[in-house]
Parts: structure tokens; C-alpha cells; sequence
């Protein structure tokens, strides 16, 4: 019987160590399934945090899309008056160098004449005296 006690003792003693563990492993369990809890409500903020930040870059691109639209507007037509303008310039510049070439013409028919009223003068002139 002896040896009956001594195994019941052993099995006593070994149930004891198995509550312990158990209750340890017990309270583990709880620990965990508290992380985990924390750990999917940090999961859930993320998660609508990124949908928060899908729908904000979404709305930023739109918007950036309607600037530039509006930029690339702006700038057609600051390009259409600078056109504009350069033709005007352009115009104006060609009227003043046909001014300027007209009086040029004048001018040469001016010189022209000069010459040609100098040559006849000097033509009816006496020819020069021989100084002896």
C-alpha cells in the first residue's frame, strides 16, 4: 500500500503543478487575448486612418488636375496675346523700316540730283587758267 500512497502523493503533487500551470497559462491567455484586443483596435484606427488618407489624396489630386487645367488655360492665353502682340510689334516694325527705306530712296534721288546739278555746274564753268 506503500507504494499506492507514494503514487497518489506523486499524482497529488503533479495535479498541484498542472493547476499552477494552468492558471498561469490561464492568465497568458487573458494577457494575449488583451494584446490582441488592443492590437485590432490599433489595427481599426490604421485601417481608417488609410481610408482617411486615400480620400484626402484622392481630393488633392483632383484639385491639383483642376490648377493645372487652369494654368495650362492661363497659359494659352497669355501665349495667344504675346502673339498677338509680336504680330502688332511686327507690323509697326515693318511700317518704320518701309519709312525708313522710303526716305533712304528719297534721299539717294536727293543725292542723285546733287551730283548731277554739281557735275553740270562744273561743266559750264570756264576751264582753268594756266598759271604761267
Amino acid at each position: 500500500m506503500e507504494r499506492g500512497e507514494e503514487l497518489m502523493e506523486l499524482n497529488r503533487a503533479a495535479s498541484d503543478r498542472n493547476e499552477i500551470a494552468f492558471k498561469r497559462n490561464e492568465a497568458a491567455f487573458e494577457r494575449n487575448t488583451q494584446a490582441f484586443e488592443r492590437l485590432m483596435a490599433a489595427f481599426d484606427r490604421v485601417e481608417k486612418t488609410t481610408e482617411e488618407q486615400q480620400v484626402f489624396i484622392r481630393d488633392m489630386n483632383r484639385r491639383n488636375e483642376i490648377v493645372i487645367q487652369r494654368l495650362l488655360q492661363d497659359h494659352d492665353e497669355f501665349m495667344k496675346k504675346l502673339g498677338a502682340r509680336d504680330e502688332k510689334r511686327e507690323r509697326e516694325e515693318r511700317r518704320k523700316t518701309e519709312l525708313l527705306l522710303s526716305e533712304m530712296r528719297e534721299t539717294r534721288e536727293e543725292s542723285k540730283e546733287q551730283r548731277e546739278a554739281l557735275l553740270a555746274l562744273i561743266d559750264r564753268l570756264p576751264p582753268p587758267a594756266k598759271a604761267s
